[in-house]
């Protein structure tokens, strides 16, 4: 039988003998090209003729302050100079340094940790503020020096007060007051909130008996207040602040009430 098998085989290949000449061939056609790498190719500091500012957005980082770690975003931008590009590694790990006393600290380090190679950076830090039962969205805005941008939105609840003189109630609705100010120092971040949560007719409480429900409902209707109406209180406690917006969730209607304030006629910061 062995006979008649290697009978119908091609000559000088027997069954598990290996071509090794063919399999070396094959492994050396399928193998990537050799490649170098140049380690000093900087590609970013080719000329360009026009400066623009560029960085990174979205970096999820902690910071850490020595005693707890808080969930951050960062948006880091600096300028090109007249090169092509930023070296954008370089902001992320300047991101990465720890152990500043407070995150105003912190924001202010990373700038200056990025303009040693790349002059001209800023930051913007979004995170939520832990505040009584809520979470309140605040954004900070700064460079290595200068004036620190904040932006807080707090969240709150209005009772109309057309509906409150026509029929003694006031229908009510959640709202929010989205708030900035210019400061050129920190601030007490909680200390604020406390008194944006002034302005509203009432604040939500996550956890309510009964009784406790029915008090909150007949404190909102003894401050029932328009959008405008929070806009125009957000202001009178805060004389640094440079845009505010009020928006009431209406909960006869379908659309919205907004109403908001500018420092300056038609501005709209962004943020």
């Amino acid at each position: 039988m062995q006979q008649i098998g290697e009978k119908f085989m091609r000559p000088g290949r027997r069954i598990g003998q290996e071509d090794s000449s063919v399999d070396s061939a094959l492994e050396e056609a399928l193998l990537p090209p050799s490649r170098e790498i140049d380690v000093l190719a900087d590609t970013q500091s080719e000329p360009a003729g026009m400066a623009i500012d560029a960085g990174v957005a979205d970096l999820k980082v902690l910071f850490h302050d020595g005693k707890v770690a808080l969930p951050v975003t960062l948006a880091i931008q600096t300028s090109t100079g007249l090169h092509r590009g930023v070296h954008m590694s370089r902001l992320v790990h300047a991101a990465m340094s720890h152990g500043s006393p407070d995150i105003f600290s912190w924001l202010r380090r990373v700038c200056k940790e990025v303009n040693r190679s790349q002059p001209g950076s800023s930051v913007t830090c979004s995170f939520e503020l832990p505040y009584a039962d809520q979470f309140i969205p605040v954004s900070i805005r700064t460079s290595e020096r200068g004036s620190v941008l904040y932006k807080f939105t707090a969240k709150g609840m209005t009772a109309c007060p057309c509906s409150k003189r026509m029929i003694g109630v006031g229908h009510m609705q959640r709202a929010e007051i989205a708030m900035m100010v210019k400061c050129k120092k920190p601030i007490d971040m909680l200390k604020l909130v406390e008194k944006i949560e002034e302005c509203f007719s009432a604040v939500p409480t996550e956890e309510m008996k009964r009784v406790e429900e029915a008090k909150k409902i007949l404190e909102a209707q003894d401050h029932a207040r328009f959008a405008e109406d929070l806009v125009r209180e957000c202001a009178k406690r805060f004389p640094n602040s440079i845009y505010i917006r009020a928006r009431c969730f209406e909960s006869i209607h379908a659309h919205d009430a907004i109403a908001t304030w500018s420092k300056k006629t038609g501005w709209v910061p962004e943020l």
